[in-house]
């Protein structure tokens, strides 16, 4: 594991804090996809990711300064064992295929599944459907990533790594939606304390009466 590629270690002021991690077949697009949305940049050259990397991106939702921990994990069959050691500490999930190659689109269940069984299945999740720019070697329509998505209930977005097309819509998608269940599980624990502390009072004014 290595730290983010050219991030500077200063650590700048946040809210709110949240954990994303890519998940997909090796060759999708995932570090690139992760490269053009924390850095605007694209390389042509494909280099795999060894194990687990990540990188680190600051926005804003809601007024709120958010700092986003995105890791990137190896698609290969051997890199998994590692990449599994992170799921339940992940707040939500990227799962990314590749428009112009059928089986990467095929797996997505598979990933869907290995995700349900170590995270739960409360899951907060988006499906990208990457490099929309290779339209002409195009093997997955988009309805058909659409209904997939549909059927587990999660967002979907047919991206390019390479023109950014999608790119930052789909990770403020997923970074929002965490950020909702953030909100309700603050809100439902404030209003417990209240409760706790009226009952408290009432007790409290129930002995002194006697």
């Amino acid at each position: 594991m290595t730290q983010p590629e050219d991030e500077e270690l200063i650590e700048e002021d946040y809210d709110e804090k949240i954990k994303l991690m890519i998940l997909g077949d090796s060759t999708v697009g995932k570090s690139s996809i992760l490269r053009q949305y924390c850095k605007k940049e694209f390389h042509e050259k494909y280099i795999g990711t060894i194990g687990i990397d990540f990188q680190i991106k600051y926005i804003d939702i809601n007024n709120k300064k958010i700092k986003l921990q995105i890791w990137d994990t190896a698609g290969q069959e051997r890199y998994r064992v590692v990449t599994k050691n992170y799921f339940n500490s992940s707040d939500g999930f990227i799962i990314i295929y590749d428009i112009t190659n059928r089986e990467s689109f095929n797996n997505v269940k598979n990933w869907i599944e290995q995700i349900t069984a170590l995270a739960g299945e409360n899951i907060k999740c988006i499906i990208f459907g990457n490099k929309n720019d290779l339209n002409n070697k195009r093997q997955v329509q988009k309805d058909e990533g659409k209904e997939l998505a549909k059927n587990y209930n999660f967002n979907f977005f047919e991206t390019s790594a390479k023109d950014g097309s999608n790119v930052e819509e789909g990770f403020n998608s997923i970074a929002t939606s965490v950020m909702d269940d953030i909100k309700s599980v603050k809100s439902k624990r404030s209003n417990s304390s209240i409760l706790k502390k009226q009952k408290t009072k009432k007790e409290i004014k129930k002995e002194s009466c006697c």
